[in-house]
This record gives C-alpha cells, structure tokens and sequence, in this order.
C-alpha cells in the first residue's frame, strides 16, 4: 500500500499506463524483482507476504503492473475470495510516482478486468495514516476489526461499489420518489446515543417519523462513512458506522472532484477560507448533484449559507435544513382541532406556523429571562420537524399582528405544550387567561389525561395563568377529568371550597352542594356576546376584549342579594324583534360568579366596560339613581344539550321554583344539579 495520501486532478506530464503481469512473458522475472523490490521499499505499510503469494497472484492474472514512461513503478496483488467481491491486498507505489494517479489508474485497471464483480474492498490499520489515500479512490470506511499484530492493531475495511447496481440500488436509483441525500451531521443525531451531546438533534428526529419514509428516498454520499470514521468517542462511532447500512450509499462518479471544485470555487470566499470543511461538503453535494438527488439534507449553517443563493438553479438541487425538508414533504394539514370560538369571534384566528420569519421570532422571545434567540429558533425548528404529531399555531389579526404562539403534541395520553407564548401588550395578561384554559379543552377533547407545558422560557404572565388554572410545578403540569374523584367529593362542601375547586380543576362540576343558584334571563343577542352562545351562522361580537378573558362582567338593575361565590345558569328568552317560531327559550350555558357589586354608572363604565357586552347607552338604561349591578362571572360553560323551556319548567315546578323568567330568580341548588343530569357526558359519568 502506498504510504502517502494521492492528489489527484493535478496537471500529468508523464505517461502512465497499466497491465497485468504474464509469468510466460520474457520479461517475467526482471518485471517481477521490480515488483519485489517495491514491496521491499513499502514493507513498513504492506505487511508481510511471501513471495509465492506473488507468484501464485501472477499465474491467477491477479497482479497488476503499474508504469510511469513505461519504467514499473507499482503494482496491485488483488484477490476474489467472494464471487462479487474484489480484494485488494497490496496497492503499492513506488517514491517517484507518488500523487501521479497512478493507483487509481491501477484500481480502474482491476475493476476493468473483473466486470461481474459489484464491490472492491481493502483492509488497512488504522495507525498507518493512510485515510486520505483510500478515499482517494474513492473508497469509504464501512466497518473496523481487530488486526493480528502482537501489538494489538486495528483494520478499517474500505470499500467501493462497483459495476452493475445491486437490487437495493436500482430500487433507490429508478424510485419515483424525490432523493434526500443526509449530511454527516443529521445521520449522527439520528443515530448516536442521547450520551453524545447534540444539541439540535431534536429537528434531524423528526426525519424518522413513519409517513416522512413514505414521501422520500433517504441516501447518504460516501463521504459520510469518511466523516463518521472520525467521530469521537470510539463507541458513539461504531454505533453510527453500523447504522449506516440501513442506506443505500450513492455510487461515487468519476466526474466527482470536477463537480466538487466547481462548487467549492462558486462559495464566498470568505466562508470558505474561514470553514475548511466546506471543502468536504463540496464532495457531498457533487454526489448528490451526479446522482440526480432533489435535497440535500443538512444542519451546518455555513453550508446552507454557502450555497443559498445559487445552487438549486444551477445544480437542481435542493439545500435545506431536516425541518425546512419535512415542511416541504408534509400535506396540507387539516384545520386545527384546537379552536377557541371565543377568540375566533373577536377578529382574530389560528394560522399553521411552517416557516419561521424574524418578526415571529421577535414577538415571542422572552425577554425577561433573557433568553437567547437561537435557542428559541432552535426550539421552534424542533416543533417544526415533528408535523404529523406537533401542531405549531399563531394567534393573529385581521391586521396580521402576533398574539399568542402554541404548540402541542399529543403522547401516551399527555398533551405536551412545547411552546406556550403570548405577546406582549395589553392584553397579554387576558390572553394568558383564556389560553391556558383552552389547553384543557384541546386535551379532554383529545381524550388526553394530563397537561406538560414544557417550554423552557415561560413569562411571568403565563406563570401566574398556569399557577393560577392549578398546574404545578417547576415543568408545570396538571392532570384533568370530566369528573371529580370521590375522595375529594367527599372533603368539598362549602360554596366556597366548591369554588375555588372548579376554578382549578376545569371542567370538573360538583352537583348537591349548597351553593347558591341564579337564574339570569338574557336576550339572544347579548348571549352571544357574553357567553359565546351562537345559533346563527354569523357572529356578530365586536368588542377585541370580549372572548379574551374567562372573566366576563353582567349588567343590571341595581341589587343587592347576588351571593358570592355562587352559580349563574343562562337562560336565553325569545328577542323582542324576532318572530315567536325563532324563539330559543331554553338554558344554555352555566357561570361561577365571582364578584358582585353596586356601583355608580359612571364608576362601572369606567371599570367594566371593557369586558362586558353594552354599550354606554344600555348600561345606563339600567341605572336607578345613578347606579347599576355589576355580576363578574368566570368559566362559562356552554352545555352541550340546552335544556328547552318545557324540561326547564318541569325541574322549576319540581323544586318549587316559580317558572316566570322575566329577572333575575335564585333557585334551589338542586335546580341546577338536575339541568347538569342532563348533560350527554354527565350521565356517562
């Protein structure tokens, strides 16, 4: 084997030719002490070998002769221990023929005279340095094994794929499906252990997701075997190296290193003499490029900054990041399950996040735990590799304003909340609110048992929603259920406690508990303002601040006896301008009121009139002596199945509750545990 790496591509003034050694020909035994003598001057690399093993070589038409202006200056002794495979155990040049291609052109002369033969193989010890020699024959690291010196060794296998496709080629070869080549960078996160540090393995992850096989054809360039040949420590590279026969490597042309040159000369410069490793990453595209690959699949920044601007319309291929592939790769997603009809109302709506543009990233960066903004990019990215399972949303405006950005997943039952963001402004706090509220919705619709929010930089406002919706600790968390263990049944009395328990524990409902009951008449067009009740196909809610809050504020004719805490059920009556047909009479939604108080009009206008749903006018219509009741209720709840005037009436007569629903009535607490009877999902419960 030659000890020195060989430098192809380089001008050749001398001739070089090759031929396999005749052990008839008259010069048969000058030919072969020169071939002696070669090995001699190169033993410390060859290795041993007898010289009948050169004979027997030569009568096998398995030695080949090397010349440089027709003066022998090396030679292959190859084997075929297999029927496809070539072995070639000694490559050897001699001091003046060295970085000539005098061995490549001896290796063509092998694969030339062996054509049925698919691979060509060499083992090397890994101390004598010569890597840069095998690669430049196009040959790659594909396994290691012990060696047999007394001193303990190592042999790299080399190998090349050669002549006819094997099946597995031809398959990846005449696929229909778009070709991704894989950077050494992505195939080691795919494959090393979570010992190994890689901090953005997360995003090459979400390429091993079922339909994501379904979509591309995976390859790899040889280059990547030579890459993970020097990875470090030994362990993490045999776990990769054995990884690496789950591809099919790209066969390697002989217009390569043009290619690769080329692609290097169009990099800037000063990428290229700042990143000496641009130059293997050229190596990897012409592979990609001569294999006519659609993508080339990478994390290294420079790389993607190298060749953005021009290699796709020159070379028709594709450089792009593992989630900027997967967003390309992903169908058109069906809408977003989780929707807040509540917030859609109000101007504003859910959008699917595929692409990440600085002004996303500047609304949702948390400045207050000073968080960096890579590592945020790096959090989205993550999101974004993983579709079939994560959903990346932003909350925004008719004037296309950020408000809030969610991401959710949903696993063994949990629903992960990677990323919890809202925007900073006035009504962050609100939105705070009403989202963290809505996590629980998304996750009881899902069937989903339990809520992580796992976003490593929560603000303070969404810390104190979360602390305050009952999620707890450092990764906050909660468990959910439609219905309350008995355990805590049974320690829960006081409308208090009853309270304080539904406010933490949503949607979970305590029934016959003696908690006070008001029945409150509204007409339908304030029910849909005030508690998200719709019975048309337009709403009509206007107000931004209405449906951003759980909190919402009722106003009346001045009263003192509301009770605090206590319970509101809504009764929609017939509007005074429809006609009697399109009457809705029936209860639709129930409240947990929080605060009740008299105060002056103007007082109330000023403090209320952001969260309640009348105007000016409407308020003050329902002063006495300048003042009105004002109800703040929270967690309003839409029933599923609205109890009718006629079933109403009938649970009114039954707890002696007159049926007149002109104002505001209390009612015996157990009117409201039988309109929760008939609720579909309690009586599944």
């Amino acid at each position: 084997m030659e000890d020195r790496p060989e430098m192809t591509g380089q001008p050749q003034t001398q001739s070089l030719s090759t031929r396999t050694w005749d052990p008839l020909a008259e010069a048969r035994e000058q030919e072969f002490q020169a071939i002696v003598q070669l090995h001699r001057e190169s033993k410390a690399t060859l290795g041993h070998l007898p010289y009948a093993a050169f004979e027997a070589a030569g009568d096998k038409g398995q030695l080949i002769l090397g010349f440089l202006d027709d003066e022998i200056a090396g030679y292959i002794l190859f084997s075929t221990p297999r029927q496809h495979v070539i072995k070639l155990v000694h490559v050897c040049v001699g001091t003046t023929a060295r970085r000539s291609g005098l061995a490549r052109r001896m290796v063509d002369a092998v694969i030339d005279a062996n054509p049925s033969r698919t691979i060509i193989a060499a083992h090397c010890r890994t101390d004598y340095g010569l890597d840069d020699f095998w690669r430049s024959l196009d040959m790659a690291p594909t396994a290691q094994r012990p060696g047999r010196a007394a001193t303990g060794s190592v042999l790299t296998i080399w190998t090349r794929s050669i002549g006819q496709f094997d099946l597995f080629e031809s398959a990846l070869y005449d696929s229909v499906k778009p070709k991704a080549v894989l950077d050494s960078n992505v195939v080691i996160d795919l494959f090393s252990s979570t010992a190994l540090e890689r901090p953005e393995r997360r995003e090459s992850l979400g390429l091993e997701a079922d339909w994501v096989a379904g979509e591309v054809e995976f390859t790899i360039s040889p280059e990547v075997t030579s890459d993970v040949n020097r990875l470090q420590p030994e362990g993490e590279r045999d776990r990769v190296r054995e990884s690496l026969g789950g591809f099919v490597t790209l066969r390697r042309e002989e217009t390569m290193r043009d290619t690769a040159a080329e692609l290097l000369e169009r990099m800037p410069s000063e990428l290229t003499t700042s990143d000496f490793s641009l130059s293997d990453d050229a190596k990897h595209l012409a592979d990609a490029i001569l294999a006519g690959a659609d993508f080339f699949v990478t994390r290294d920044s420079n790389l993607l900054n190298a060749t953005s601007a021009w290699i796709e319309g020159e070379f028709g291929l594709e450089v792009l990041r593992p989630v900027d592939l997967i967003q390309r790769l992903m169908p058109p997603a069906p809408p977003f399950r989780f929707r807040s009809e509540q917030l859609e109302s109000v101007g504003l709506q859910w959008e699917a996040v595929t692409a990440l543009p600085q002004k996303l990233e500047d609304a949702f960066l948390e400045r207050t735990s000073n968080e960096k903004a890579t590592y945020f990019r790096k959090q989205l990215q993550a999101v974004l590799a993983r579709p079939a399972t994560t959903e990346l949303q932003a909350l925004v405006d008719d004037r296309s304003r950020f408000w809030a950005l969610l991401a959710t997943e949903i696993l063994d039952g949990v629903l992960n909340v990677p990323v919890l963001r809202v925007g900073s402004g006035p009504f962050g706090e609100t939105i705070a609110f009403q989202l963290v509220r809505h996590l629980r919705a998304h996750a009881l619709d899902e069937g989903c048992s339990h809520i992580t929010v796992t976003d490593s930089a929560i603000s303070p406002v969404l810390r104190s929603a979360l602390t305050t919706d009952g999620f707890l600790g450092a990764v906050p968390s909660v468990e959910l259920s439609w219905a309350t263990p008995p355990e805590v049944a049974a320690r829960t009395f006081t409308a208090t406690e009853v309270s304080d328990y539904e406010r933490s524990n949503w949607p979970q409902v305590l029934i016959e508990r003696d908690v006070p009951v008001n029945i409150v008449p509204i007409q339908p067009k304030y029910a849909r303002e005030l508690v998200g009740y719709n019975d048309t196909l337009l709403n009509t809610r206007a107000k931004r601040a209405l449906g951003l809050t759980r909190q919402v504020v009722y106003f009346s004719s001045p009263r003192g006896d509301w009770e605090v805490p206590s319970r509101v059920l809504w009764y929609v009556t017939k509007d005074p301008k429809a006609s009697p047909a399109s009457a809705i009479r029936a209860v639709v939604a129930h409240s947990r009121v929080v605060d009740a108080a008299i105060l002056s009009t103007e007082n109330a206008i000023e403090q209320y009139r952001a969260i309640g749903t009348l105007r000016r006018s409407e308020i003050e219509s329902y002063a006495k002596n300048g003042k009105v009741s004002v109800l703040r209720v929270e967690d309003t709840q839409l029933l599923e199945s609205p109890v009718n005037r006629t079933a109403f009436d009938e649970i009114l007569t039954k707890h002696g509750v007159t049926t007149s629903k002109i104002t505001t009535r209390r009612a015996k607490p157990g009117v409201f545990d039988d309109v929760m009877r008939l609720q579909p999902r309690w009586s599944e419960q």
